[in-house]
């Protein structure tokens, strides 16, 4: 009769799922089960053991979500065990199924267009296409750091989702509704054309010999085929993009743009959710372009961007969204890029008109006659 040890291996040698999930229960299993459990026959083990088990875990300051991800790890490995012909029998049913643990409910950062922009603006320009990415197509973190250039379809104005990155290796997507074609704003279309004149420049001399001396192998003819990569020129890691968006919120909070300080990648993904059923769009067009398997999920963020700050956003929304824009938008929504910018330039040579004014009434600012010259 195995342990609980043994037949985590077991487990996890013959369970057939995607390789991430696998990983998942893996370190879910052998982190918390085997050091608790991991001695006693997998027979012998009953539900008030288990129902401790979880308890322990939570004096042991394991949070909510760690413990509920752990449960789920475990059912999964229990429900093989009940098929074993050898033993299966002589197991009680799934013990853990029904022993609840509570449920933290991710708390969403309201974002708008200003946090958008400014966190866009203070990302690590090699990494400014994800931002858009997420904004903008409700690209996940690892699907973001997928694309490749291949997938924009810039002809078409669309977005091919057809992979994810895991640990830096391609990856099926989270569901089936997750494969799509998303139609691409022209906003977009020019920030990828920028970003890839930069990404594809030629290495400078002094890289190459940072290489060389590094010993660095020549990078797979994969990675040259993504849109963003990092400064090694490899792909992304979970860690990496988490890094440089919480950095990207510092500077950001730093030049006067409070980017609430919980923001993550994730919250780019609703904001657009938000953004997009606040503009009118149909709830259903908007459950195809987030590629939620129901409506309801698509409707959760529903209620926390109802005024969009589309004065602060880069674009009109055809631009920006690639979708015409629905009826009843303000003037804002509708004003093209082209046009924010020369009333940007025109903002600007303003005030620098007004600055000339200024020192022109008042050559000697310091003066006490002139502190309050006004233009």
């Amino acid at each position: 009769m195995p342990t609980v040890a043994q037949y985590v291996e077991t487990f996890l040698a013959q369970h057939e799922v995607r390789p991430n999930t696998v990983s998942a229960y893996k370190s879910r299993l052998r982190i918390y089960v085997v050091p608790y459990l991991g001695a006693r026959k997998i027979t012998e083990v009953q539900r008030p053991e288990y129902r401790k088990f979880f308890t322990d875990l939570r004096v042991a300051g394991v949070g909510n979500s760690s413990r509920n991800q752990v449960k789920r790890a475990l059912s999964a490995m229990l429900s093989d065990a009940l098929d074993e012909p050898e033993f299966g029998h002589l197991i009680p049913g799934n013990q853990v199924l029904g022993i609840r643990v509570p449920v933290d409910r991710r708390k969403k950062a309201r974002l708008t267009w200003e946090h958008v922009v400014a966190l866009a603006q203070w990302i690590d320009p090699a990494f400014e296409m994800l931002v858009w990415y997420g904004s903008l197509q409700g690209l996940r973190s690892m699907e973001a750091v997928a694309v490749r250039a291949v997938d924009m379809k810039r002809n078409l104005k669309k977005l091919e989702v057809v992979e994810q990155r895991q640990y830096g290796k391609a990856a099926p997507l989270k569901t089936s509704y997750s494969y799509a074609v998303i139609p691409m704003g022209t906003f977009l279309i020019e920030k990828y054309a920028d970003h890839m004149a930069r990404r594809t420049a030629p290495p400078s001399a002094s890289a190459l010999k940072h290489r060389r001396q590094r010993g660095w192998s020549p990078r797979p003819a994969e990675y040259d085929a993504l849109v963003t990569v990092n400064h090694r020129g490899a792909p992304l890691l979970r860690s990496t993009v988490s890094r440089a968006f919480g950095q990207a919120k510092l500077r950001a909070r730093a030049h006067g743009v409070m980017v609430p300080a919980a923001a993550t990648f994730r919250d780019l993904r609703d904001f657009m959710d938000a953004v997009l059923i606040a503009a009118g769009v149909s709830p259903r067009n908007v459950q195809a372009r987030m590629r939620h398997g129901t409506l309801a999920l698509t409707l959760d963020t529903y209620g926390f961007a109802l005024e969009v700050d589309w004065v602060n956003a880069p674009a009109s929304f055809e631009e920006l969204f690639g979708i015409p824009a629905p009826p009843g938008l303000p003037e804002e929504a509708m004003t093209s890029r082209s046009e924010r910018l020369r009333r940007r330039a025109a903002g600007t040579q303003e005030e620098k008109r007004r600055e000339g004014a200024s020192r022109d009434l008042c050559p000697r600012p310091a003066h006490r006659r002139c502190a309050s010259t006004g233009p």
